[in-house]
C-alpha cells in the first residue's frame, strides 16, 4: 500500500482530549453553549466538553474533546490554551498580560491526552523526538508512563508548558503531526471514565497510605511521606510520579 501523500494527511480526522480545569471549561462552553457555538463556527472541527462531574480520573479536570483535521484541532487547541492563559491572569490580577510572581503555573501548560502508541512516537528512539520538540520551541513536554499509578490503559499524558503561547502552540502543531502519521493513534472518544479500582493504596505504599495531595517524589527505595489522619490518595496531576513501587510483595500494584 502506497504512502498517503501529504494531502491525504492534511485531510486526517485525528482526535484528541485536553484536560482543562472546572472553571475554563465554563469559560469554554459560555454563557447558553454560545461560546462552544462559536468555536466550531471558526474551527470546523467537532468540540464536546465534559459535564460537572465527569472528571478526567485522579486529575480533578474537565475533559475537552476535539475531533477534526490537524489544523482545525491546533485552531482549537489555541482557543483552549488562550482561555488557560487567561485563567492564570486573572487570579493573579494581571489583566495586563505583566507577569506576576503569584501567576498560576498550571495556565502555562497544555494537557493533550493521547494514545499509548502515539506516546512512543512522541518519545523517539533514545529520546530524540522529544528532545528536538522542546529545543525548537523552548518548551518543557512530559509524558506519563503506561505503569504511573492512575494510568488510564490505552492512554497517555502528554504535558506541554512554556512561556510563549506560539511556542507552545508550536510544539502542539509537532505533536498533531506525529498524531496524523500514527495508524494506532485513535481515542475512544467517551468522556465518561469507569470508575474501576486503579490500585489499593495501603498495597502500593507498601502499608502506609500517601499523605495528602503527594505527587511523587524521588525517595530512592523509601516510603512517601507518611499519612496524616488516614489522607486519602493523592490526585493525579498528568505528571509522571518519580516514585516507583516495588513491583511484588507489600508494593505490588493493582491497575
Amino acid at each position: 500500500m502506497a504512502d498517503e501523500t501529504a494531502t491525504e494527511k492534511s485531510k486526517k480526522e485525528v482526535t484528541v482530549k485536553v484536560l482543562v480545569p472546572v472553571p475554563v471549561a465554563g469559560n469554554i462552553i459560555g454563557k447558553g453553549g454560545e461560546g462552544i457555538k462559536d468555536i466550531k463556527k471558526k474551527c470546523t472541527a467537532m468540540i464536546r466538553v465534559s459535564g460537572r462531574e465527569e472528571l478526567f480520573p485522579f486529575a480533578e479536570e474537565r475533559i475537552v474533546l476535539v475531533v477534526g483535521t490537524a489544523d482545525a484541532t491546533l485552531q482549537v487547541l489555541d482557543i483552549v490554551q488562550e482561555k488557560v492563559r487567561n485563567m492564570g491572569r486573572e487570579e493573579s490580577g494581571n489583566t495586563r498580560n505583566k507577569p506576576r510572581s503569584n501567576f498560576n503555573p498550571r495556565a502555562k501548560e497544555m494537557k493533550i491526552v493521547i494514545a499509548d502508541s502515539t506516546a512512543g512516537r512522541v518519545i523517539g528512539k533514545k529520546g530524540d523526538v522529544v528532545k528536538r520538540i522542546q529545543t525548537e520551541h523552548n518548551v518543557q513536554v512530559r509524558l506519563t508512563g503506561k505503569e504511573d499509578w492512575g494510568a488510564v490503559p490505552g492512554e497517555r499524558i502528554a504535558t506541554i508548558s512554556g512561556k510563549d503561547p506560539k511556542q507552545v502552540s508550536g510544539a502542539m502543531k509537532d505533536l498533531l503531526e506525529i498524531i496524523v502519521k500514527d495508524p494506532d493513534s485513535s481515542l475512544n472518544k467517551s468522556l465518561v471514565y469507569p470508575s474501576y479500582p486503579m490500585y489499593d493504596m495501603y498495597n502500593y505504599y507498601g502499608g502506609v497510605p500517601p499523605q495528602r495531595g503527594y505527587t511523587g517524589g524521588n525517595y530512592q527505595g523509601s516510603r512517601p511521606p507518611a499519612p496524616m489522619g488516614g489522607a486519602p490518595p493523592p490526585l493525579y496531576n498528568g505528571y509522571q510520579s518519580d516514585y516507583n513501587p516495588p513491583s511484588s510483595g507489600r508494593g505490588r500494584r493493582f491497575i
